[in-house]
């Protein structure tokens, strides 16, 4: 009688916290400033990032998944060109939680980038990414702040354009 009764509230246990161990998906939507690095920064101006993405992540595991389709645009910094840089890409990230609130985030991705000057091509480039955030938990969503690097080698997208396009966007968003 006594093994059944533990049987019966091991079971009780396990119906209860099931559905809370399964891994919860979250769709991320963040805007922000796109801040040009290394050789980038000497050929375009600080720019914008706006960033569409789903996570999956077990609740009581620290790693997560994270998918995303991001636009950055960037001005040219020279006075002779009136024209633009576009980095449009989709990343795969792993997530890593330091701490409930900190993470680590990081992955790969391809990243199309084009010159607003006529006749100018696009080129698609495989790169990387690795940063961190911090959760703020809310009522019902969640929001994040999040810096991350990303590093594109590129094939000559534009006047002046770097061989390596680096930009950090720092981004506010929000989980549902």
């Amino acid at each position: 009688m006594r093994l059944l009764s533990r049987a019966a509230l091991a079971f009780a246990a396990i119906l209860f916290a099931a559905p809370a161990l399964h891994a919860q998906t979250s769709l991320n939507v963040a805007i922000g400033a796109a801040v040009p690095m290394g050789d980038a920064a000497d050929a375009v101006d600080m720019g914008y990032n706006a960033t569409v993405g789903i996570g999956i992540k077990p609740p009581l595991a620290p790693l997560g998944l994270r998918v995303e389709g991001m636009f950055n645009s960037f001005k040219y910094s020279s006075a002779a060109i009136d024209a633009s840089q576009r980095v449009m890409g989709l990343t795969a990230n792993g997530t890593y939680t330091m701490i409930p609130q900190v993470y680590l985030i990081g992955g790969v991705g391809m990243y199309n980038s084009k010159a607003s000057v006529s006749g100018s091509s696009s080129s698609t480039d495989f790169g990387f990414n690795f940063g961190a955030g911090v959760n703020i938990p809310l009522t019902g969503f969640g929001t994040y702040l999040e810096a991350r690097f990303h590093h594109v080698p590129v094939d000559a997208a534009g006047p002046g354009s770097p061989s390596n396009f680096q930009f950090v966007p720092i981004t506010f968003g929000i989980k549902f």
